[in-house]
């Protein structure tokens, strides 16, 4: 942060703020798709030695229970941009009571009364998940950065920082059964008591940035949206659809990658090297973000967002071939290769976050030029629907990947040799599927229509509208 001017929103205390008060959505994410899974299929005792029902559960779970909050996601979204602004924002009030609500139910969702029958686990996995997602929709950090300035470079600081900020998150995530192993055993890690060790002080963290952020004036022109808007939304928003068709088919890169990836880490690797490999793993996730954070801050300086998002999809496509032709060949593994390849790959997909992030806040500019209405919620709304269907999608992939070689956990943690095919049949969703899904984004993506001298001309005309807005409001 030196070397920053201290005015709003470069300043201190709101860097501060921003730089934390998204920690508990980050922890959120990762307990929901890096640990939940693994969690129930191995370690919940729901179903303990019935081959693939853990399975078949944790997938229906988490892709039904994603699908009703990707739903969830559109309304919420809507009565967000139609309440009214309070003294400390629109925005912010949602950001604090979903990080709370998201820290308490996160901890539930890992502490399953062990007293219950199989099917009463069932309905309090189910009950407190729907709950936890619903909390975790209301973030809304998206919507309430948007608010603070309309200049892009700002923009892309304000979104750089909170990133690689979070990435303290996947740090520690990076230890996650390490420390867990140490809580419990090898074949019995304590997975309820690390995620409460981890959830608690970064609850706090946020709690802590939230209070110190100051929503900003930029949308305070903006009329609430009507439900019509909806409609017209999607019908005269044009970038908002292209980017909504390229974010859909290139999400599922991330969203493979980060479910499947411990499934092959703990059977390539050896079961007993799981809390080493995944630390490294998670370290390695870790590094590649930070990393991609930087060199895309770096390149909004000389291009435009959508070219880097194209280039990103373009790039990740051919190393995700090679890994799936040497899987095929020969199951990756060695370490080494493995993460050569796929840190390759993290890295890519670590630079698209912030010239993504700034094209949904350009359809968010948009929307308020051709509508007039405030609907970042919304538009957020949206974008979160299609992040949780990706990842619900991602999980029936897995969930089918596991459910086709019979998978069992408890056999297959004693077998002296795991089956090639269950690491061929995960290297087909982990590998083949993504670079595919890559490569079709990209081709999607040349269709958005912001570039050049459109998007200069958008901004102009915003410019001029805010100086006719406010020299009408001071002539009343």
């Amino acid at each position: 942060m030196k070397g920053y001017p201290k005015q709003y929103p470069l300043d201190r205390q709101t860097l501060f703020g921003i730089n934390t008060m998204g920690l508990m959505s980050t922890t959120a994410y990762y307990l929901y798709t890096a640990v939940l899974m693994m969690f129930i299929t191995d370690y919940s005792g729901i179903y303990s030695g019935v081959p693939g029902k853990a399975a078949a559960v944790a997938t229906t779970l988490l892709f039904v229970g994603r699908l009703w909050d990707a739903v969830n996601d559109l309304w919420t979204g809507y009565l967000i941009d139609i309440s009214p602004r309070t003294r400390w924002g629109k925005f912010k009030p949602y950001v604090l009571i979903g990080s709370l609500l998201a820290g308490i139910l996160g901890m539930m969702l890992f502490h399953i009364p062990q007293n219950f029958s199989n099917f009463g686990k069932e309905v309090y996995l189910y009950i407190v998940y729907f709950l936890f997602m619903f909390a975790a929709t209301i973030i809304v950090t998206v919507p309430l950065t948007s608010t603070m300035s309309a200049d892009q470079e700002v923009r892309a600081k304000l979104i750089s920082w909170p990133r690689i900020t979070s990435n303290i998150v996947g740090v520690v995530f990076a230890f996650f059964m390490a420390i867990a192993t140490y809580l419990g055993t090898k074949r019995n890690p304590n997975i309820p008591l690390t995620v409460d060790l981890i959830v608690i002080p970064f609850l706090i963290l946020s709690l802590i940035g939230i209070v110190m952020v100051k929503e900003g004036p930029v949308t305070e022109e903006a009329k609430p949206p009507r439900l019509r808007d909806i409609g017209q939304m999607i019908k005269i928003n044009h970038p908002f659809r292209i980017n909504l068709y390229f974010t859909f088919v290139g999400g599922f890169v991330w969203a493979l990658l980060t479910a499947t990836s411990l499934y092959y880490i703990k059977y390539a690797f050896g079961v007993k090297n799981l809390g080493t490999q995944s630390m490294c793993f998670g370290l390695l996730t870790l590094i590649t973000l930070v990393a991609g954070t930087l060199i895309s801050q770096k390149a909004m300086q000389y291009i435009s967002a959508i070219r880097g998002v194209q280039w990103c999809y373009l790039a990740m496509a051919p190393f995700l071939v090679i890994m799936f032709i040497i899987n095929e060949i020969h199951v990756i593994d060695n370490p080494w290769v493995f993460y050569l390849l796929i840190g390759i790959v993290m890295t890519i997909a670590g630079a698209q976050f912030v010239p993504a992030n700034l094209i949904i806040m350009e359809t968010m500019d948009y929307n308020r030029l051709k509508l007039n209405a405030g609907m970042e919620a919304t538009i957020n709304a949206v974008n979160m629907f299609l992040q949780k269907l990706q990842s619900g999608l991602a999980t029936i992939g897995v969930g089918a990947a596991l459910l086709i070689v019979g998978y069992n956990a408890q056999t297959l943690e004693k077998a002296s040799h795991v089956p090639d095919n269950l690491l061929q049949s995960l290297g087909v969703v982990l590998f083949a599927i993504p670079a595919v899904f890559s490569f079709l984004a990209y081709l999607i993506a040349r269709h958005y229509p912001l570039q050049g001298a459109a998007r200069d001309e958008m901004y102009a005309a915003l410019a001029a509208k805010r100086v006719t807005n406010t020299q009408s409001s001071k002539s009343k």
